[in-house]
């Protein structure tokens, strides 16, 4: 065997390990939120250190050292394949945050987020601020501190950006920020006083926890979702775990029907990105979607693009009201105009379509204010409520509607809000080229054939795990690089 092939088998190898500890640590994130009871934080936060150790002990062993020297030397055009290409990149990357992180501050980022996620709940329940004030003050600190060590030359926030959205400066998200919010203002200045006569009071209906489920779970398995791969669970804040190639943990609200019907379609749009990796991204250990923008996009797109449409209810409707009684007497453009109502909101995860960009944009300002020394943790607070005024008219009235309702930066996410948005822009252009290559991909959905739309997203992104960056995906997909345009045309051809 040749010394390339060696080493790129080798690659393989201690990708494929990395991800065996990132499934054991999934597991324990998962059951962080599941079951781990009170006394039994100290043994995990054990058991978690000795796991990171172990995944970096391997991955700063001498032999991956050499793999990774190897691979450097080599030019691009020297690749047999872009598999080889993609674990040899990702290696490098996975190598380079391991020897340039201290181990010890590794561990204390692990055990410490541990901790914060605790105290934010804890907190959220009460609405105290205070309470969390020093674990969101550490934290800020932490992250500082893993961005200088990676890179001391840039500003803390552009090394975090990076590490979430590959190639992504904040310079550039600035610049698509700046476009959408313009686009948003506008169409939201013609449409605010249409939508306030909106009669959206019967999507308020009360139902049993069963009965949300059952609709919940029977929606996204008709339209799009495997769910031999994945298992349902009920806490506080929904999220998507992906444990393994082809092992999904989704987590979602079951209290109010519709929060839980948009929570579920946005889940499990990541969960379906996470478990369709190809068999060729799986056995090189680079399954699972790109992080960041690339994998939220998946999520916004399935819960908004296709979830808000008309088409998609023109199928689903009949579902519900044989379900929930209330909906007999409500008409099909009568619940599409409520779902689709625009008005401005607290919550980030309450929000409306056209003006949930903001939110994400409010939370990724702050974040580049602490950075530039222009705010500081303890005023967050204050300056949250600030935002929401000036943005959207609203201020909360405790740090439960404000400043606490996301667990993001408890759980280690600074440098993460702007995926988001990113996501609403990237999913804007595939729509965009999606109905250029299906022209009635909207008349499909609406007679129940969602086949076209999920072999597209199959064969232009979902297969392909990280074989690429976001930025080369884009330009595979779309030949374009991201523009915020296709989004905003999107939402006026919606919303105008």
């Amino acid at each position: 065997m040749s010394k390339y092939k060696q080493n790129i088998e080798k690659a393989k190898e201690i990708m494929n390990i990395q991800r065996y500890y990132g499934s054991i640590r999934a597991l324990m994130a998962w059951d962080l939120w599941q079951g781990l009871p009170v006394d039994g934080r100290p043994y995990r936060k054990e058991v978690s250190e000795y796991f990171i150790k172990e995944q970096l002990k391997l991955i700063k062993d001498p032999e991956t050292k050499k793999i990774v020297e190897y691979f450097r030397e080599i030019d691009e055009d020297k690749y047999e394949n872009l598999y080889d290409k993609a674990v040899a990149r990702l290696l490098i990357k996975r190598y380079d945050n391991a020897v340039k992180i201290p181990v010890d501050l590794q561990i204390e980022m692990s055990s410490f987020t541990s901790e914060a996620q605790l105290v934010w709940k804890e907190a959220l329940e009460k609405a105290d601020f205070n309470l969390y004030k020093p674990y969101l003050n550490k934290m800020f600190e932490l992250k500082t501190r893993i961005a200088q060590a990676i890179d001391n030359t840039r500003n803390p926030l552009d090394v975090l950006v990076d590490r979430v959205d590959e190639g992504m400066t904040v310079e550039k998200i600035h610049q698509l920020f700046s476009e959408l919010k313009e686009g948003i203002i506008s169409i939201l200045d013609k449409i605010k006083y249409e939508h306030k006569s909106i009669d959206d009071s019967f999507l308020k209906v009360q139902c049993s926890k069963e009965t949300i489920r059952n609709i919940c779970i029977k929606m996204v398995e008709t339209a799009f979702f495997d769910g031999n791969k994945a298992t349902y669970w009920e806490v506080i804040h929904p999220v998507c775990i992906g444990v393994g190639p082809r092992d999904i943990r989704i987590t979602t609200r079951f209290s109010d029907l519709f929060p839980s019907i948009f929570s579920i379609l946005h889940e499990c749009g990541h969960g379906v990105y996470e478990y369709s990796s190809n068999s060729k991204a799986v056995e090189y250990g680079i399954w699972g979607g790109i992080s960041g923008a690339m994998h939220e996009s998946q999520s916004r797109f399935y819960e908004n693009i296709i979830g808000k449409s008309r088409e998609f209810w023109e199928y689903f409707y009949p579902l519900l009201q044989a379900e929930v009684e209330e909906f007999k007497k409500v008409d099909l453009d009568t619940f599409y105009k409520a779902i689709n109502k625009v008005g401005p909101s607290l919550k980030r995860m309450d929000a409306d379509e056209l003006t949930y960009s903001l939110h994400p944009i409010i939370r990724f300002e702050m974040e580049k204010e602490y950075f530039n020394g222009e705010l500081k943790t303890d005023d967050f607070y204050e300056a949250w409520n600030a935002k929401y005024k000036e943005y959207l008219g609203l201020e909360p009235k405790n740090a439960r509607e404000g400043v606490l309702q996301d667990v993001h930066w408890a759980s280690g996410h600074v440098g993460y809000f702007q995926s988001y948005t990113l996501g609403n822009i990237y999913g804007g252009q595939f729509r965009n080229k999606m109905l250029k290559d299906i022209p009635d991909l909207y008349e499909q959905i609406s007679k129940g054939n969602f086949e076209p739309l999920n072999k597209w997203n199959y064969e232009n992104i979902h297969q392909y795990g990280q074989l690429y960056t976001p930025h080369e995906l884009m330009l595979k997909v779309t030949g374009e690089e991201v523009k915020s345009k296709y989004f905003i045309q999107y939402l006026e051809e919606k919303y105008l």
